[in-house]
């Protein structure tokens, strides 16, 4: 069956960059640079901006 058929109703949103509003936004897993701790954080591709996943709410498998 082709996809063009099969009925899609996203989940949420996509996630939108917290300066430019663009949605070429990237979840990756960084390292705090005080702490050493792991952290996600989003990054977007056009204006290079990251931010703390966590600052934006949901949990990360919820962007996979």
């Amino acid at each position: 069956m082709s996809d063009s058929y099969r009925p899609y109703t996203p989940q949420k949103p996509p996630v939108r960059c917290i300066k430019c509003f663009d949605t070429s936004v990237i979840l990756s897993e960084a390292k705090h640079p005080d702490t050493g701790r792991l952290f996600w954080r989003f990054t977007c591709l056009d204006c290079r901006i990251a931010w703390p996943q966590d600052q934006h709410g949901g949990a990360p498998d919820e962007y996979e």
